[in-house]
């Protein structure tokens, strides 16, 4: 003899009642069971955060997404100081080292020409989470004295990434230019100038690359700052979007 299990129309609803029917307070409700807000000690419902809301950092409700981190730490960014540089065999910055007169503050500096194109160069190690992608710069610099304020002095930026067994004589990328227009006269406060546009590194960029870099000024666009031009370093920055694995 047959059994027939009959189901009415209620217990169906309760059976399959989505879990965004939400009842009083908050509460979902799933096959009849009332389902309360996750928390750190109890399992619950949860709402993803949004990318603005993960950058907060400030919300304790919400939950964040793998792809929600990552528009956190999409960018990082290194600074290297003018010591870390080696100014060109041909037509080289000129190191020196300034100190401020009331608090003695001494400062590294490379120091480049208003009619010669004078270069430095430097290399990196990029951080493995690289895209291996576009990267930018800002830079730290001031003048010699007896600048005027509103000079114009034009910074250029190429890299070329090299890899293991790569020939070591290797064409840079093409370069990118940012203009920087003086504060203050006789280079008395720091300038920190815009980004270039996205540089593109020559080569073919690939993990463990040594990537080398060339900073020069570019005295032959609107450049028209008459006193030399003081580096303290550069900062660049980059997007993160590779795992990075053990060695």
């Amino acid at each position: 003899m047959k059994k027939v299990i009959v189901l009415t129309i209620a217990t169906l609803l309760l059976i399959f009642a989505p879990l965004s029917a939400l009842g009083a307070g908050g509460i979902g409700i799933y096959g009849g069971v009332s389902v309360g807000a996750a928390s750190t000690s109890a399992a619950g419902k949860v709402e993803l955060a949004t990318d603005a809301e993960t950058s907060a950092g400030t919300d304790t409700e919400r939950a964040v997404t793998p792809a929600g981190l990552a528009s956190v730490y999409a960018y990082q960014s290194l600074y290297i100081p003018a010591s870390a540089m080696t100014p060109a065999t041909t037509n080289g910055a000129a190191a020196g080292t300034a100190e401020t007169s009331s608090n003695k503050l001494n400062m590294d500096y490379l120091a480049f020409d208003t009619t010669t194109e004078e270069m430095a160069h430097f290399q990196l190690a990029m951080p493995e989470g690289w895209d291996r992608g576009t990267i930018k710069a800002k830079f730290f610099w001031s003048s010699a004295t007896g600048s005027t304020a509103n000079d114009t002095v034009e910074w250029e930026l190429a890299c070329v990434a090299i890899s293991n067994d790569d020939a070591l004589d290797a064409a840079v990328g093409t370069s990118q230019v940012i203009s920087d227009t003086l504060l203050a006269d006789n280079g008395a406060d720091l300038q920190v100038s815009g980004a270039t546009p996205a540089l593109t590194v020559g080569g073919t960029p690939a993990l463990a690359d040594m990537v080398h870099c060339r900073i020069s000024r570019n005295v032959g666009g609107t450049d028209d700052m008459a006193e030399d031009a003081w580096l303290y370093g550069a900062w660049i920055q980059f997007k993160v979007t590779n795992t990075v694995a053990a060695w």
